[in-house]
């Protein structure tokens, strides 16, 4: 969900193998949450293991790279992190309320929600932002919404991950401004670090079972322990890793039709794995968000790639 420098002499090939696999560790997040959610381990438990794992992990990265701590970097972290803690609470909490599929497309709108954040500081705003936007809402219309009232269908999880969606906009935002006077590395690993101390404070003071009472029980199961591993150095480290080294290899059209992947593979494997149902309304809705990603980021290039004459010798 954050954008970070490229290293150079990376390939063109590989830099779209490691984004590929970067969406699709994503989208097995989705199922990996479940299975840590539905093993008893507790929201605020699951943040506070797989953050302070991944703070760790990339605080050795960090130093073994030699990059500079900072002050302004590590401040810059500190306000990042304190609004990335709320996005994984938001979409680990509203994962108890709704299915993950769902979960995985309506968290996909942060293509779209970056765009309009971006207009509301003083930025201009793409037609095909604007377009992919409409696309997205009607498609989440069909996702979420059943027959009855204008509400109904909506849920505690649905709100919750649309808000998480929107404050991912949010953070790509700063992350992006943050990122032209700061060590991208640093403030990956600051803000991680942050998210990670917040949340063990915060669960420590909640109650049973929202708090690490049960944790020790429920990591006692392997699928349960195995899956909160996956999410601090797959979904947290590598992600990361993979960001930091290819994405800014990739024009937009490449990286908006690659990161299509993490709600499709949240998806597929909800119906396949989960055993989740998913009608077929709720499908095409979900493959009208995916559209619409596409459209906000890919659209303007390809049609400037259309428009602007090659005079290449």
């Amino acid at each position: 969900m954050t954008t970070l420098r490229a290293q150079p002499g990376i390939s063109h090939a590989r830099a779209v193998l490691i984004i590929a696999l970067v969406a699709t560790i994503w989208g097995f997040g989705f199922p990996a949450t479940r299975i840590v959610l539905d093993g008893g381990l507790s929201v605020g438990a699951l943040m506070g293991l797989r953050f302070p794992l991944a703070g760790l992990v990339m605080f050795v990265i960090i130093r073994t790279k030699g990059i500079p701590i900072t002050r302004r970097g590590v401040l810059d972290g500190i306000w990042l992190g304190l609004v990335l803690v709320v996005v994984f609470w938001l979409q680990t909490d509203g994962m108890r309320f709704t299915t993950t599929a769902k979960a995985g497309f309506i968290t996909g709108l942060y293509v779209l929600f970056t765009p309009l954040i971006a207009v509301a500081i003083g930025q201009r705003v793409k037609l095909a932002s604007a377009l992919g936007a409409l696309i997205a809402a009607y498609g989440m219309y069909l996702l979420v919404h059943l027959r009855g009232a204008w509400w109904t269908g909506w849920n505690r999880g649905d709100v919750e991950i649309l808000l998480c969606a929107i404050l991912c906009g949010v953070h790509i935002v700063m992350m992006g401004a943050f990122t032209r006077r700061c060590e991208a590395w640093l403030l990956a690993g600051s803000q991680v670090i942050i998210c990670g101390v917040v949340s063990v404070v915060a669960t420590a003071f909640l109650p049973s079972p929202y708090g690490f009472q049960n944790a020790f029980a429920a990591l006692a199961h392997w699928p349960v322990a195995g899956a909160a591993l996956f999410l601090a150095l797959g979904s947290t480290v590598f992600a990361f890793w993979g960001q930091a080294t290819a994405q800014t290899r990739l024009g937009p059209t490449e990286s908006a039709v690659l990161f299509s992947l993490e709600p499709v593979v949240a998806a597929v494997l909800s119906v396949v794995w989960l055993k989740e149902a998913m009608s077929a309304r709720q499908a095409v809705g979900g493959a009208l968000i995916v559209v619409a990603m596409i459209v906000a980021e890919a659209l303007p290039y390809m049609f400037r790639a259309i428009t602007v004459p090659d005079t290449r010798p």
